[in-house]
């Protein structure tokens, strides 16, 4: 028989009463450190905004490596470029220098129609005349040596040759200029004159002597 203090009714109970505690208890030591440890889930949403904000972060460091890769081979085959190209490029912008450093390469800039002038002087208004002296048919040859370049230049003995029609060699003799060097933008004149020329010769050429050809007699030209 159970009782109801508040209203006086009583009734038969068949089964014992289940007491609810609603008073907070503390949990077991065990209990409690699992409730600390215990990771919450996370949601859904955050873990595909984690995911990929991780993916961008990797593509930004696989760019930026393929990136540092593309700039080392571009380096790479600058400098090799560079040394491949560096004496074609010295060859056309300082011809001079580049025959002063390698004489045989005169050769390939005559083939290319290159004039290069090494000397730093130019020979200007030739004048050629022909003359009878004492009956002795004489070729007088005059002309200037100007100083083209910025520094004292010193004159070389120059090489005079005669040609025939088709401009093959026919007589070639050395005259020794014997001055002193020329400073820059100075001139000097020169004369020099041949008797009894081959009767072929009908042009002459002027150029300094190369060095095998000074102190050389004159004489006709053999091929």
């Amino acid at each position: 028989m159970v009782r109801c203090v508040e209203c006086g009714h009583s009734w038969i109970e068949s089964r014992p009463a289940e007491i609810i505690d609603i008073q907070p208890r503390p949990l077991p030591m065990q209990s409690q450190a699992s409730a600390v440890i215990e990771p919450e889930l996370e949601p859904a949403e955050d873990r595909e905004v984690r995911r990929l904000t991780e993916a961008a972060r990797m593509v930004r460091e696989e760019f930026a490596v393929r990136q540092r890769r593309r700039r080392r081979e571009q380096l790479g085959w600058g400098a090799f470029a560079l040394a491949v190209l560096a004496p074609f490029a010295l060859a056309v912008t300082e011809p001079e220098m580049t025959v002063r450093l390698m004489p045989a390469s005169m050769g390939v800039f005559d083939r290319l129609g290159m004039t290069v002038n090494i000397y730093g002087l130019e020979v200007r208004r030739v004048e050629q005349q022909h003359v009878m002296v004492d009956g002795t048919r004489v070729i007088s040859i005059k002309g200037e040596i100007v100083n083209v370049s910025d520094e004292d230049r010193k004159v070389p003995s120059l090489r005079f040759i005669l040609k025939d029609a088709a401009q093959s060699d026919v007589y070639a003799w050395t005259l020794d200029s014997g001055i002193r060097p020329l400073r820059p933008g100075e001139m000097t004149t020169f004369t020099t004159r041949v008797a009894s020329p081959p009767p072929t010769a009908e042009d002459v050429q002027i150029r300094f002597a190369h060095a095998d050809e000074i102190g050389v007699n004159p004489g006709h030209v053999t091929h």
